[in-house]
């Protein structure tokens, strides 16, 4: 038992005195420091080298399909395009899901291929079948147009645009030219602009003024469409030198298009201002886009405003509904989300 006890003890030291050797040599020697440099360069480049993503890179293969079908119903475009369209692509190797939604006058169908397929022999099947398929199709059908899908559509940064100033319309001007403006950001890809209403000009024709004058609506329509066109009408040569003849006629603004003739009543021009009204103005809204701030949100924005600005002290209103644009940014594939 002496023996055992003491051959321990023996172990003991001896694995004692390689433990304080191996720290001491790092202690007095700058082999620890090294190590540390080397670590903190490791760690440095991995942050620079390693992609970060919002998305992982996977390759799953999409599709939209768009399908134009003017004039018929929901149910006859289910009946007659989205359900022979369906069977078509279930016919493609590879294809996982297949989504379909149908309203009036259109058709949208999504076809999803199982992760890991490839992407461009994927949609080249996608328009094969299409394309041989095509003598199948429904008269009711005017066209198609087919988008492919990537994780990198997601954007990747929102940013949102508020004023109690700028309405609507103002407001989506400003976010369009934000946008062409952020374009040019390196490894920038699809942006695009929620919210707010373009600008448009506004013909409301006035049906008694019409009936009174003798004017149809294919006879004004016809004038708008011949009026805003532009054309190439040839060329001649003269003293060695070639001139194009051209005739351009795009309509600038409303004086033009009050001013356009529209017909003849009676031996005397029947201006477009006679029969309707022209205005400069928004587009009709079909969805609005507000941003509301929350009790606690609107109390740190007051007390930082006034803290800035003590001479123009102002409250946000938590209740109050600011219009707002929301900008969308993608980036391209495999660069730096960061």
């Amino acid at each position: 038992m002496e023996q055992n006890s003491s051959s321990k003890n023996e172990n003991n030291t001896f694995n004692q005195g390689i433990i304080s050797k191996f720290v001491e040599k790092f202690l007095d020697g700058k082999l620890s420091i090294m190590l540390i440099i080397v670590a903190v360069c490791l760690g440095v480049a991995a942050l620079l080298v390693t992609p970060r993503e919002e998305e992982p890179q996977i390759v799953v293969p999409m599709a939209d399909i768009y399908v134009s079908a003017p004039g018929a119903t929901p149910e006859e475009i289910e009946q007659l395009v989205v359900t022979p369209l369906e069977r078509f692509l279930w016919q493609i190797d590879g294809v996982e899901y297949v989504y379909s939604m149908s309203k009036k006058d259109m058709a949208l169908v999504t076809v999803r291929f199982y992760v890991g397929e490839n992407r461009e022999d994927s949609l080249i099947k996608l328009h094969s079948r299409i394309s041989m398929n095509i003598d199948k199709v429904t008269p009711i059908v005017k066209g198609w147009v087919i988008k492919p899908v990537e994780i990198d559509d997601v954007p990747i940064v929102n940013l949102t645009l508020y004023s109690e100033k700028y309405d609507d319309l103002e407001l989506q001007r400003v976010g369009q030219e934000v946008l062409s403006r952020l374009d040019k950001v390196q490894d920038t890809s699809r942006t695009a602009i929620h919210g707010g209403r373009e600008r448009e000009i506004r013909v409301e024709l006035l049906p008694e003024s019409m009936q009174a004058m003798n004017i149809s609506f294919m006879e004004v329509q016809q004038a708008l469409q011949g009026a805003d066109a532009s054309l190439t009408a040839g060329s001649f040569s003269r003293k060695d030198k070639e001139y194009l003849i051209s005739a351009s006629s795009f309509l600038t603004g409303t004086d033009e298009i009050r001013s356009l003739v529209v017909g003849v009543t009676r031996g005397r021009p029947v201006y477009l201002r006679d029969i309707a009204t022209v205005e400069d103005t928004a587009e009709e809204a079909d969805t609005y886009t507000r941003l509301i701030f929350s009790d606690a949100h609107a109390a740190r924005m007051t007390d930082a405003k006034n803290k800035n600005d003590q001479i123009n002290n102002k409250q946000y209103d938590s209740s109050k509904r600011y219009n707002a644009v929301t900008l969308a940014i993608s980036k391209k594939k495999g660069t730096n989300a960061v």
